[in-house]
């Protein structure tokens, strides 16, 4: 884990001292730069895994034991909804990991190909230093031989770096959506089970009939415990949650910062460079990729607000009004419990919806600026 960690650091250092020395033009450093700035933000997401890997085998330990015992006694509606989920699970992950191999395929079949055929563009780090040649694409990318010229540096140390990129950064936001479904669909599994108020999820002896003859005695009972059950289950998503914004606060609000301001940099090199069709393909690559983390994250986010929200509404569609007065009382209180917002923070920003789209108008305003002072300044020099 510590290998693997300072592995992106090392990554990130080399990639930002290139930087450092600045480039022809804005295209030429348009890629580099934004490759620069998301292995920075995978960089703070993987130390802060490994130094919070007792709170990662925690909160996995509690979902795998947690869903174990769903399955246990799920009915047709619920298997339904955790195969809905599984599927959803399967599309984000395509949608993150298509384009990273899509990305590292197409650099690494032109890095081996030159490699084999012509490995005088390869090998070619003095006349690309002096400006007389051009990097390959997985040079432009990790530029290690134009910082130091050796080859398990910049040819092997590159291949290695993208290896890490195009694994590392889907595997780990693929994680935190799921963590975050779980409990989207666990909010949804409970406020099911309030709203058809069914007592057999609690015994396999119970059936229709005999909970039609149960005295009253045994029918204060099984309320009570339906009461246990929500006020459980819900201390335990909101720990759950609470620890999942533990985990994920400072990795969010650093992608937060990093990719509003590089999706603007993005737009700006497109409209002020004159990129090649490559570097159109990896910047629109880029762009994908950096808006999609974010919505992941917001769009899951509110997702766990509402259904925190509509728990609230389980609980009145249920048949309350039949129930004794203590049990009337109690689930006042949840509900009243259940009016309590969940929201998700990355430090002080709060991660709904509403912030991915204030990201985004953020970032056009900006562009837009930057645009706007370039024409005038062409219109100037003219």
């Amino acid at each position: 884990g510590a290998i693997f960690t300072a592995s992106f650091a090392v990554s990130c250092c080399l990639i930002f001292i290139k930087i450092s020395r600045g480039f022809a033009s804005l295209a030429d450093g348009a890629t580099s730069c934004a490759t620069a700035f998301l292995y920075l933000s995978t960089s703070i997401a993987t130390a802060n895994a490994f130094f919070q890997r007792t709170r990662v085998v925690r909160m996995v330990t509690f979902l795998h034991e947690d869903i174990t015992e769903l399955l246990r006694i799920t009915d047709v509606k619920e298997e339904l909804m955790l195969a809905e989920t599984v599927k959803y699970l399967r599309i984000v992950t395509i949608l993150m990991w298509t384009p990273s191999l899509t990305a590292g395929f197409i650099a690494y079949i032109d890095c081996f190909y030159r490699s084999a055929f012509m490995p005088e563009t390869v090998f070619n780090i003095p006349q690309v230093l002096n400006g007389t040649a051009q990097p390959i694409l997985l040079f432009q990318l990790f530029p290690f031989g134009e910082v130091y010229d050796n080859f398990i540096v910049g040819y092997l140390g590159a291949c290695y770096a993208l290896f890490l990129g195009i694994t590392t950064i889907p595997c780990w936001h693929t994680f935190v959506t799921c963590l975050m479904k779980y409990i989207v669909l666990k909010y949804g599994i409970v406020h099911k089970r309030l709203k058809e108020y069914d007592f057999a999820k609690f015994s396999l002896e119970l059936n229709p009939e005999k909970v039609r003859n149960l005295s009253e005695r045994d029918l204060l009972y099984w309320h009570t415990k339906m009461c246990e059950f929500c006020v459980t289950h819900q201390l335990k998503l909101r720990w759950f949650t609470g620890e999942l914004q533990a985990l994920i606060r400072i990795p969010v609000f650093s992608d937060f910062i990093i990719f509003s301001v590089l999706i603007c940099f993005l737009f700006y090199a497109i409209a002020a460079g004159n990129p090649s069709n490559m570097d159109y393909f990896f910047i629109a690559i880029y762009l994908f990729v950096m808006s999609f983390i974010l919505w992941l994250y917001h769009w899951h986010a509110t997702l766990i607000a509402e259904s925190n929200d509509e728990l609230c509404f389980g609980l009145y569609s249920s048949p309350w009004h039949r129930f004794p007065l203590s049990i009337q009382k109690n689930i006042r209180l949840m509900m009243m419990e259940s009016n309590t917002p969940l929201i998700m923070k990355a430090i002080f920003v709060e991660l709904n919806l509403k912030t991915f789209i204030d990201v985004v108008r953020g970032a056009y305003s900006y562009f837009s600026i930057l645009r706007s002072a370039n024409m005038e300044t062409d219109d100037n020099s003219i």
